[in-house]
């Protein structure tokens, strides 16, 4: 079985040698496969086995002409951890077979261990490196990325651990929710804010495939998966009783293809669950967590295990119901949603948890990711809770909208201190950063008219009592 090793253990670390020094096996294998795949393109444009095909495959912009095999990349989705696995798997392979190294495996880039650089290693920054004594381009360099190390925040895998379920009806599970349109745990943060923060063309799914650190992203983002399943309590999406039996049925049939239309490469989802297996064949170099990592892990993994009642299955936890929408908000502006019927009955039966949906986000040039500003009242103090990563909205075609749930429940009890009666909430949209309107690490402000200003097309919100 292959091991895929981090990247940490891999690099030479300063950007003298990697200019003109060895790199490890492993890297130079894949700078070798990538240059072969690039070479192709050259020949004869995109084919089956070049470097664009396989960029293609997950997205194309609009300057793109569609083919069956491309644009396939599944986000917002249950299905983005094993259709994400199966086309590494695919990449992994045509590595091999463009450098000549049967035993190669992809590395993975481990941004959020404790102590881990959460800068890029250089042998993605040099723009030439030395082979044979010849200093050439380095394939492995994208020119538009930013320098800067991915920040602490982008990185947290808590959150997405923590969660005890793959999916949940209405809130984020690790791998996705019901209905099957918003984004899970993992690919919230840190997938998608990683790769905003990279920037370049790893900002949208039309393009990230074009960028090899892409590839090493994504295989931690697949190693996660392997040690959210290693915790202990972890419900897969087959394993809950109450997961609707069609979606079982959707779950378990599922195929995914790549390469050659009229040859493709398949894989069902028996191969892509088990690693294991002929087609999967590999192993990561470590899942565990760092005890203080871990420790994190399972504070707050039990925090929202007893959240629930101690319900681990859909049925199990407490229904979330919706008590009021409103239509239209932009970025910038506040917005009074007032509840159904004059208000919550708050003496009678408290609400314990509050949710907020943020459906058909369009957007065409938003900041990189944006927080969610709570009042009690118009004139309350405002309480600023963790929003959602903007990666799917620049850059894309037009009309691709996404769809966001944000946990409010952490300002909850502020509200009700407050004084909160229920008949109305203020809610605002800002540039994740510091709440003055502007966006750590981006130009500008979202006032009115502001291009960059994202809409939001309705906001509804939801509450859970006991």
């Amino acid at each position: 079985m292959r091991v895929r090793r981090d990247i940490a253990g891999l690099t030479v670390g300063d950007r003298t040698t990697a200019e003109t020094g060895t790199w490890h096996p492993i890297l130079d294998a894949y700078a070798r496969g990538v240059e072969r795949m690039k070479e192709r393109d050259l020949a004869g444009g995109p084919q089956p086995d070049s470097w664009m095909w396989a960029a293609n495959t997950h997205g194309v912009d609009q300057f793109t002409q569609r083919r069956p095999a491309w644009a396939q990349c599944t986000h917002g989705s249950l299905f983005f951890l094993p259709w994400h696995r199966a086309y590494l798997a695919w990449f992994e392979q045509s590595i091999r077979e463009a450098s000549d190294d049967d035993d190669w495996a992809l590395p993975y880039w481990d941004y959020s261990a404790p102590g881990a650089s959460r800068r890029l290693a250089v042998e993605f920054t040099v723009e030439q490196r030395t082979v044979d004594g010849v200093l050439v381009d380095n394939p492995l360099f994208s020119p538009a990325r930013s320098p800067q190390p991915i920040p602490a925040d982008s990185a947290d895998i808590v959150e997405a651990l923590a969660q005890p379920r793959y999916v949940l009806e209405r809130e984020p599970g690790f791998g996705g929710a019901l209905p099957d349109q918003f984004f899970g745990t993992v690919e919230d943060r840190p997938h998608n804010y990683v790769h905003m923060v990279i920037g370049g063309v790893m900002r949208s799914p039309a393009t990230a495939g074009r960028d090899p650190v892409f590839w090493l992203h994504h295989a931690n983002i697949d190693r996660l998966w392997e040690v959210w399943l290693s915790l202990a309590d972890s419900v897969r999406l087959t394993d809950a009783v109450e997961t609707p039996p069609e979606l079982r049925s959707a779950w378990d049939s599922s195929t995914f293809w790549f390469g050659d239309e009229q040859r493709p490469k398949t894989y069902d989802m028996a191969a892509v669950e088990d690693l294991a297996s002929e087609q999967m064949d590999y192993e990561y170099e470590s899942v565990a967590l760092a005890d203080p990592l871990a420790d994190e892990v399972a504070e707050r993994r039990a925090a929202i295990i007893a959240a629930s009642e101690g319900g681990i299955g859909l049925d199990e936890a407490p229904k979330w119901q919706p008590v009021a929408a409103t239509f239209d908000l932009a970025s910038g502006e506040e917005r009074e949603i007032p509840f159904e019927g004059g208000g919550l009955s708050l003496d009678e039966a408290p609400p314990t948890r509050l949710m907020l949906e943020l459906a058909g986000a369009t957007a065409r040039e938003p900041h990189s990711a944006y927080d969610v500003e709570i009042r009690s009242a118009p004139d309350a103090e405002a309480h600023l809770v963790r929003g959602f990563s903007t990666f799917g909205l620049a850059g894309t075609p037009d009309d691709e909208v996404r769809n966001y749930l944000v946990d409010a429940s952490p300002v909850l009890p502020d509200l009700l201190t407050e004084g909160w009666t229920g008949g109305a909430l203020t809610v605002r949209l800002l540039p994740a950063g510091d709440g003055d309107g502007n966006g750590e690490g981006d130009e500008g402000d979202d006032g009115e008219g502001d291009e960059r200003a994202i809409s939001v097309a309705q906001v509804t919100v939801y509450v859970q009592s006991p």
